[in-house]
């Protein structure tokens, strides 16, 4: 992703909304398989999801990784600063987040705390084309790295998240 593109990127809450959903449809392809009982992410989880995928090194490493031991064990400094990087990217979270849930894209479950997806954006990732963004590409990256990411958290449970990522929920 070139660095020009990446602070345009960060900024735009469709693209943080983007990656919220292919996370969530990540998570919910894998945990359905395993026939788990909750088959969507935590809430707390999609505040870790926009500082890995704009990352460029976490990038690159978990769009060629499906277990979160052998991603880190490529670059284990993508942990490093993550709960801060975590916290200032909160409002960027935030953004995605309102964005998802006001055009139906994502809702949440009071019961399970959980974030849900909507009929609709259950079964592929969303497409995205923005003629005044010269970044198509970066943007599937970005969506191709959450939806990874949100395969790797299915495959954890909450304790191990935390403790291989150095994070507190």
């Amino acid at each position: 992703m070139k660095t020009e593109n990446l602070f345009d990127l960060i900024q735009n809450s469709a693209i943080s909304a983007l990656a919220l959903h292919s996370f969530t449809l990540g998570y919910n392809k894998v945990s359905k398989g395993r026939n788990e009982e909750v088959q969507f992410p935590r809430i707390e989880y999609t505040f870790f999801v926009l500082p890995l995928v704009y990352n460029n090194n976490a990038m690159e490493i978990f769009k060629s990784s499906d277990q979160l031991y052998t991603a880190l064990s490529k670059d284990y400094s993508i942990t490093l600063g993550l709960q801060e990087r975590a916290q200032k990217m909160a409002e960027q979270t935030f953004n995605g987040l309102n964005l998802a849930f006001s055009k139906k894209i994502l809702s949440y479950n009071k019961d399970n705390k959980t974030i849900e997806l909507m009929p609709g954006f259950k079964t592929e990732r969303i497409k995205f084309h923005n003629e005044n963004l010269n970044s198509e590409n970066s943007i599937k990256k970005i969506q191709l790295t959450a939806y990874r990411l949100g395969s790797i958290f299915a495959k954890k449970n909450k304790k191990n998240i935390q403790i291989e990522l150095n994070i507190n929920f």
